[in-house]
């Protein structure tokens, strides 16, 4: 321990303890060295002395330790479970959000809605679950509106074929009830009776595959049956007859196609085809020109279709390269086309170039499973 001046204090290197020391005067002051010396005199000057003191701190700094670890200790208790306590109301509260997140995400081709057990408490949530089962609905009928459309145009289609197949089945009619009346009257005259056996042969097989180039486009098992060179010659043998009706002349192009292309389903594609050519003959008029084409090439079925008519009207190119709503008229059966196309994954391109409307339609190639 070390002594000290008035006012000066010392610690203690063993016991943490604090002194102070000092210098005691007299309780009264005085100014000039004269005044002190006679208060000498007298006796009113104490001699001067050391007061020392000793205090003990350690209980206090053990105090304060403690209560630094007890306020950590409680902040971190109280964060944790304060953090705990949001978390779960904040789960909580996000939990029709997620609901109406599963339902957002699963929408795909069959949109479901949400149960009204499911609808929140909440007013703001429960009208945001609200608008989007009326959002379902919508999407569920303008998909029942699209198929009645897309059902409507095939048979409008085929309205359309049976009034020129009628035709081209009439006109074979005559000759071959020709060919029995001969049979009838000459069938011991083998040399008459061989060319009407001729005939009728021909005629009837001609009749044959008008009905069956029909029946298989318009048949829904064949429309899995893998497409085919065979499936092209009949698409020529159902257009011909309207493209005779109008006096039309047909560029007809069908690049090598394997016996059987697995890559791709026939009917659709043969509906696709179709379509196009009806459209394409509507378009083109009396003594109008068409033109087909149908070639592989980079992996893809690539088809072409054109006509010398004026071109498409704007509601028709519409129809045939966006979604927007169909509206009546503007295009045979070109809303059919693009839905057929976009389920084969393909594209569609519109032109008009040297006078002629071209719809070209690319068609990816599937891989064989």
């Amino acid at each position: 321990m070390t002594d000290g001046r008035a006012g000066g204090r010392t610690r203690s290197d063993r016991s943490g303890a604090w002194q102070v020391s000092g210098r005691l005067r007299s309780r009264r002051s005085y100014s000039t060295d004269g005044q002190e010396q006679r208060a000498n005199q007298h006796g009113l000057l104490t001699p001067p002395g050391i007061l020392v003191s000793r205090v003990d701190l350690s209980a206090l700094l053990a105090e304060r330790r403690a209560t630094r670890v007890t306020l950590l200790a409680g902040n971190a208790v109280a964060i944790l479970l304060l953090g705990g306590i949001g978390y779960a109301l904040i789960r909580r509260g996000l939990r029709p959000v997620a609901v109406l997140s599963t339902h957002l995400s699963g929408m795909g081709d069959d949109p479901q809605p949400v149960p009204e057990r499911a609808f929140p408490r909440d007013h703001e949530l429960a009208r945001l679950f609200f608008t989007y089962n009326r959002m379902v609905d919508a999407v569920r009928d303008r998909a029942e509106t699209d198929r009645r459309i897309a059902e409507r145009e095939r048979y409008v289609s085929l309205g359309r074929l049976s009034s020129s197949l009628a035709h081209e089945i009439n006109n074979p009619l005559g000759g071959l009830m020709n060919a029995v009346d001969t049979l009838r009257h000459y069938k011991d005259r083998p040399e008459v009776a061989g060319p009407a056996i001729d005939l009728l042969d021909r005629g009837l097989r001609h009749l044959r595959d008008v009905t069956r180039a029909a029946l298989q486009t318009h048949r829904g098992d064949h429309a899995a049956a893998p497409l085919s060179a065979a499936d092209f010659e009949d698409l020529r043998l159902l257009i011909e007859p309207e493209i005779g009706r109008r006096a039309q002349r047909l560029d007809w192009r069908v690049g090598e196609i394997p016996e059987e292309r697995e890559g791709l389903p026939a009917g659709p594609v043969r509906q696709i085809a179709l379509n196009l050519l009806l459209n394409a003959s509507e378009n083109a008029g009396t003594g109008g020109t068409l033109c087909f084409a149908a070639e592989e090439e980079a992996g893809a079925l690539r088809l072409c279709v054109c006509d010398t008519g004026p071109g498409l009207p704007a509601s028709a190119v519409a129809r045939l390269l966006s979604d927007a709503p169909p509206v009546n008229g503007g295009g045979f059966g070109l809303r059919l086309v693009r839905d057929l196309t976009t389920g084969l994954d393909g594209t569609i391109d519109h032109a008009r170039r040297d006078g002629r409307t071209e719809i070209r339609i690319v068609l990816p190639l599937r891989e064989e499973a």
